[in-house]
């Protein structure tokens, strides 16, 4: 059972990797850096998060909450499932525009493609992209499990299945690869998830 003080360790080790890694890049994060900002030693950093990749997934994996907190509740609050879903993917491209992590991410992902930066400043990459499961998992859950609540969804388990892969894959990609305005996407997906789902 994890102690309020080991998840506030924890708290502390995954927000110092997420400030270092916004301001420098995925690089410059070492294990001694986030135990001095963090103000713990170096073995604790280790003790709680293993390796510097499983330090990666964890930080990427706890941004990935802040997110899908706002599903919830944007879920959890609307009567209208589509209303919901344009609401929360608004919010959600809101959030990414302004998210100093993510930012330092894509921009990573670019400069390295163009040989500006260390590859291994593109480490993370995969956790968004390639190996995106577990956040794709995580997301497709928290929608899976209030759906229920929107009387006027009549899917059968595969389609609803392959419905909510195919909402949580495209606001995904809208998070990696922004087009038009939040507002303007979020309309868009609304109109796809009401095609979807009312037929």
């Amino acid at each position: 059972m994890t102690t309020t003080t080991e998840a506030s360790v924890r708290e502390r080790l995954l927000a110092s990797a997420a400030d270092i890694t916004a301001e420098s890049g995925w690089a410059a994060v070492t294990m001694s850096k986030v135990a001095t900002r963090a103000g713990v030693s170096r073995q604790t950093v280790y003790n709680e998060l293993g390796t510097k990749p499983a330090l990666g997934q964890a930080m990427v994996l706890r941004e990935l909450e802040r997110f899908l907190a706002i599903v919830e509740r944007e879920l959890d609050a609307a009567d209208d499932l589509v209303t919901a879903i344009r609401s929360a993917t608004e919010h959600i491209l809101v959030m990414a525009e302004g998210n100093p992590l993510l930012h330092a991410l894509l921009a990573s992902a670019h400069s390295v493609s163009r040989g500006n930066e260390p590859a291994s400043n593109n480490e993370l990459l995969p956790f968004l992209t390639t190996d995106a499961q577990p956040l794709i998992a995580a997301a497709t859950a928290v929608i899976d499990e209030r759906l229920d609540r929107f009387p006027d969804v009549d899917l059968g388990p595969h389609q609803r299945a392959v419905a909510i892969d195919a909402i949580v894959r495209l606001v995904l990609s809208h998070v990696m690869q922004p087009g038009s305005s939040p507002a303007a996407t979020a309309d868009d997906l609304a109109w796809i998830v009401a095609r979807v789902l009312r037929g």
